[in-house]
């Protein structure tokens, strides 16, 4: 156990020495407030016509996570990505030679980072948008209410999956740029943009069982019947994380760095 707190410690430091991270991640927090705030208030403006689908829970923070999930992703990517660039790697297995404690050590360590990042922004944008939302006119959610703790946690535990499948992505495929790319497809242009150019069967597959859709669906307090329940969501979201993790695993154990 000490052996991976060590390399946990290790991975710590080199992520915080990194000039751009700690900005980047503050930066993506701010972002997602800000960008949740301008979206709840243009939301209550037209609250009326939403009537019951109107989830103010999930408009304070989406608006921000839909821009700040790339970057979160793309942060993954640079765990890996940045040793194979810089041939780090070499001197990573040399100190750790195990090279599944070493990759468990990046998935823990960014995972952690991930989620209390995330949590933060989470909470940050519902208290920001709740106040911009009852200012507006709009019926304001309150953490008490039913679904809505679970939908705020929801959303950090949401940064910390899609940071981990940058992880795996840059992986697997060693490239940052090429692991960044895929994350934006994965996690932005087919769920987002490719329902609207797929045949309607295929569109309402994408935006009920495509893992960051069902993630989502933690992050709302409004019951749609043709969608997945909360948890199950995330489930299936966490579910294709770990597949991922597995499959990166198998491949960083059994090839050359």
């Amino acid at each position: 156990m000490s052996a991976i707190a060590d390399t946990m410690r290790s991975e710590w430091t080199k992520f915080r020495t990194i000039p751009s991270n700690i900005p980047i991640l503050l930066a993506t927090v701010a972002v997602m407030v800000g960008a949740g705030a301008l979206t709840a208030n243009g939301a209550a403006k037209g609250y009326r016509e939403a009537g019951a689908a109107f989830d103010p829970t999930y408009i304070s923070m989406y608006g921000g996570f839909l821009f700040v999930q790339i970057a979160v992703g793309a942060l993954g990517v640079l765990v890996v990505s940045s040793e194979y660039a810089t041939g780090m790697i070499r001197t990573s297995l040399t100190v750790v030679p195990r090279r599944g404690r070493l990759l468990a050590a990046k998935i823990w360590t960014f995972g952690l980072i991930t989620l209390v990042m995330g949590e933060i922004a989470a909470f940050g944008a519902f208290l920001v948008g709740q106040t911009v939302i009852g200012a507006a006119g709009a019926p304001a959610a309150a953490l008490g209410q039913p679904g809505v703790l679970r939908a705020v946690v929801g959303m950090g535990l949401i940064w910390a999956l899609v940071g981990l499948t940058g992880v795996a992505l840059g992986c697997l495929l060693r490239d940052t740029m090429a692991a960044t790319t895929v994350v934006v497809a994965v996690n932005f242009i087919i769920p987002i943009i490719g329902p609207r150019l797929m045949p309607d069967a295929v569109g309402n597959w994408v935006s009920t069982y495509w893992p960051i859709a069902a993630g989502l669906r933690v992050t709302t307090t409004v019951h749609h019947a043709e969608r997945l329940a909360p948890w199950t969501g995330l489930g299936l979201m966490a579910a294709f994380t770990a597949v991922l993790l597995i499959v990166a695993f198998a491949v960083f154990r059994s090839r050359d760095a």
